[in-house]
């Protein structure tokens, strides 16, 4: 089902429906009845909508389940979830915040220092994880073919 799909975003883009309903400018209560609530249908204006704030993600994949979620073979967290680099920005944010308060803070610059390669080694991992979840697809959607399933 097209919610079942849709919750599937929210979980690869790393998000929570009231940070994916605010990606998409519309209330989180829509979103919630899309995947948990009433499970209503979502809106032609909706899906609209998600395709163009996620450009890279597949339209058939979407409205129909079919090949894979995302349009290219490789999709980095910048193209696909605005809120990654938003964290990101947050993060630095803070950072500048802790060395004004605490200048000569050694721990704060080393912290700082491993926040960033974790943010980046987070974004590499998610990005072999999303690749090798499609390739897994892409291979039973072969093999349902070949064995003529109806699964």
């Amino acid at each position: 089902m097209i919610n079942d799909r849709i919750h599937k975003l929210i979980r690869v883009l790393d998000m929570n429906p009231t940070s994916f309903s605010e990606s998409l400018n519309v209330s989180v209560t829509v979103i919630f009845n899309i995947i948990k609530g009433r499970r209503s249908k979502p809106s032609f204006d909706l899906i609209l909508n998600i395709l163009k704030t996620y450009d890279k993600l597949n339209a058939e994949w979407l409205i129909k389940g079919e090949g894979s979620m995302w349009n290219d073979d490789i999709v980095t967290s910048n193209e696909i979830a605005p809120t990654h680099v938003n964290l990101q920005a947050r993060i630095k944010e803070l950072f500048v915040k802790l060395r004004l308060h605490t200048p000569e803070s050694h721990e704060v610059l080393e912290l700082e220092e491993l926040v960033d390669y974790m943010m980046e080694e987070s974004s590499e991992q998610k990005n072999k994880l999303i690749l090798l979840h499609e390739r897994q697809e892409g291979m039973l959607n072969v093999l349902k073919q070949k064995l003529k399933l109806k699964v």
